[in-house]
């Protein structure tokens, strides 16, 4: 098989770091970004912002009461295994040094 050097292989589909994503961007709400500046097109983007995050909070499923005291459980189950452990090897590690420095003397 011949080899080609990397400005004569064709290019596979792939974008490169400089090629332009194709069309005009969006926002991730799907519509069209206005870049033009002025104080009155950027209150209106505050409120267009303000409205789109308004719509992602309608389309987030919060966990209720025994979700959340599931979730707080398992947090403070680990909390006390690696707690437990840590101190494990806190006592290890100190033993081990008194060791070492009655060693000395």
């Amino acid at each position: 098989m011949a080899r080609t050097s990397r400005r004569n292989r064709q290019q596979t589909g792939r974008r490169t770091v400089t090629a332009p994503i194709a069309g005009k961007p969006k926002s991730q709400s799907g519509g069209e970004i206005e870049r033009s500046g002025g104080m009155r097109n950027g209150l209106r983007g505050l409120f267009s912002f303000g409205g789109e995050v308004r719509g992602e909070l309608a389309k987030v499923d919060f966990p209720n009461r025994q979700q959340t005291w599931q979730a707080t459980l398992v947090v403070v189950a680990a909390c006390l295994i690696v707690g437990a452990y840590l101190y494990g090897l806190d006592q290890v590690f100190a033993r081990f040094a008194t060791k070492l420095v009655d060693l000395q003397r």
